[in-house]
């Protein structure tokens, strides 16, 4: 997928212009260059079924198929049969011709029915029979990687059923949602949008003071700032119960504040509504130095780029700030009103993931072990001392199921070392996997602090006696270790003692983000076979060994 040139097919049973425009506004906000087919009014299931239709030919990258339940109804007011059962046959039909995602709209439960108060005394009645088909559908899909169920049913309940439809425009033009309607919903599909293209966010940096709590630390101290579970200070409860929930979805959370770090931490630590507690922050700057410097070190110890930051402060200057030097930080529009920060986080599309893995679970864990291997570096006499005193166990092992959403999440997220910076979604490395044309390995890594889960995969096309390495990979939480070096000698081998491979081509693709590692392949004894400004092609000749790296002990499969 590219975000230069992203393709939305919209397929309903009713206009779908509004919401394709809407689309394409989201999307240039966010950076995003779409391209939006829609199919001709009520014409979906011609479009789909017909493999030499528009639809097909315009190659979407997602595709939303929205129906509208007042229009399926039946002559006596009623559903269809099986429904559910159809439109999963017509999701079949979309998923055998096209690659595309799929985001499934559900149906708006009606608040008017015909038969009134009586309805839900029916088994048979209209509300019960939607909520029914509703459930199926997200049934049917869960097992679907490329299949998504958006609550439009909980959206049109959101913004008010009144508010979401405009009869007139109905009549008129075969419209089934108003402007404003669509436009929101755009927003909605931004969930999904921006984690297909790597866009969502990484790291959610907060003030404290006026923030997390009512008061300034400083001057009420811990007994004094605003934060309980009942009166006005619940909104600041609420608010980090909304921190939280990122917390448990692997989003990295960080602290900057202008302040004296122990008074902040007394409340932090100490304070008994507090629910973030010191262990909850991947990174914290409190100090009395300028916020554009605190968040460029928050990133620097996280790994990850400035523009993977989402800043929330209170105080407009400080936004401004940010705004003006760091233009690349998201700086979140915060409200004046306290009561309005919880809604706030809560509606960003920003943070969203396709999957969430176990290792996103554990993120804030690993980088509170990350601070700890730091701080034994300060303690190590020097870098080799250590190496070898962080006792680290790589093991490498061919990817099975359970690992191949880390790994898609990988391809799809880390772009420091990664050499090719090719994307792939689940269901083509599903698709890689049955048809056997492919080797996917990946490696963990272990040592004194803790696990770090699988931190590397390497995507191998075995041809005959010779393999080409399509992906090389390793998250920026191990790198600095020599890791990467280990790992692609335990591929070489497995490669040859596995695959009988002799000869093994890697490819160097630059980007902005990855040329720190151009020189990788030829310091591990790879040699140049050819070079253009687009892409650098390496040769390792058979028998030639990749160094081995002493502080690592290795771990395969078979151990």
């Amino acid at each position: 997928m590219n975000k230069s040139d992203f393709r939305i097919a919209l397929l309903g049973n009713f206009t779908t212009e509004y919401i394709g425009m809407a689309l394409r506004e989201e999307s240039a906000r966010a950076g995003i260059g779409t391209k939006v087919y829609n199919a001709p009014y009520n014409q979906y299931i011609q479009q789909i079924m017909d493999p030499e239709s528009r639809f097909y030919a315009f190659m979407p990258d997602l595709t939303i198929l929205l129906l509208d339940s007042r229009i399926l109804f039946t002559k006596d007011f009623r559903l269809p049969e099986d429904i559910a059962g159809n439109i999963m046959s017509l999701l079949g039909r979309i998923r055998q011709y096209c690659g595309t995602k799929i985001i499934l709209n559900n149906f708006m439960i009606p608040y008017h029915v015909p038969l009134g108060i009586q309805d839900n005394r029916l088994e048979s009645g209209l509300k019960r029979r939607i909520t029914q088909t509703n459930l199926e559908l997200e049934s049917a899909v869960l097992k679907l990687e490329d299949v998504y169920v958006y609550d439009f049913d909980g959206f049109c309940s959101l913004i008010g059923q009144k508010e979401m439809l405009d009869n007139k425009m109905y009549y008129l033009a075969g419209c089934a949602m108003s402007l404003a309607a669509s436009k929101r919903l755009a927003g909605e599909y931004m969930r999904y949008i921006l984690p297909m293209l790597s866009m969502n966010k990484k790291c959610l940096v907060l003030d404290l003071d006026n923030t997390l709590w009512g008061g300034i630390a400083a001057e009420d101290g811990l007994e004094g700032v605003c934060l309980d579970v009942t009166g006005k200070g619940r909104c600041y409860y609420d608010f980090q119960q909304e921190v939280l929930n990122l917390y448990r979805r692997g989003i990295f959370i960080a602290a900057a504040s202008r302040n004296n770090p122990e008074d902040a931490l007394e409340i932090i630590n100490k304070h008994p509504h507090m629910l973030l507690r010191e262990k909850h922050f991947a990174a914290m700057r409190i100090n009395w130095a300028d916020k554009a410097t605190n968040l460029k070190e928050i990133a620097s110890e996280l790994n990850i780029g400035t523009d993977s930051l989402v800043f929330f402060d209170d105080n407009p200057v400080e936004r401004e700030l940010i705004k003006s030097i760091l233009p690349e930080v998201t700086v979140v529009d915060v409200p004046a009103d306290a009561a309005a920060y919880g809604d706030t986080l809560r509606t960003l599309p920003l943070f969203e993931m396709l999957q969430i893995t176990e290792e996103d679970r554990r993120r804030n864990e690993m980088a509170a072990q990350n601070r700890e291997r730091a701080y034994y570096l300060t303690q190590a006499g020097n870098l080799k001392d250590f190496l070898t005193g962080l006792a680290m166990v790589m093991e490498v092992v061919p990817a099975n199921d359970f690992m191949l959403p880390r790994v898609s999440q990988l391809t799809l997220k880390t772009n420091q070392f990664n050499m090719t910076t090719r994307r792939y979604l689940l269901s083509q490395l599903r698709q890689m996997t049955e048809d056997g044309n492919y080797c996917i390995l990946c490696c963990s890594v272990t040592d004194r602090f803790g696990d770090n889960g699988i931190t590397g995969c390497c995507i191998a096309r075995p041809e005959e006696d010779t393999a080409w390495l399509d992906t090389f990979l390793l998250s920026c939480r191990v790198l600095g270790r020599d890791v990467e070096y280990a790992f692609l000698g335990e591929v070489i081998r497995y490669l040859r003692e596995k695959k009988n491979i002799q000869r093994v081509f890697a490819e160097y693709i630059p980007t902005q983000k990855n040329r720190a590692n151009e020189g990788f392949y030829k310091k591990a004894g790879f040699k140049p076979v050819r070079s253009d400004e687009r892409c650098s092609v390496f040769e390792l000749d058979p028998g030639q060994e990749i160094f081995r790296i002493e502080h690592i002990r290795i771990l395969t499969g078979e151990d």
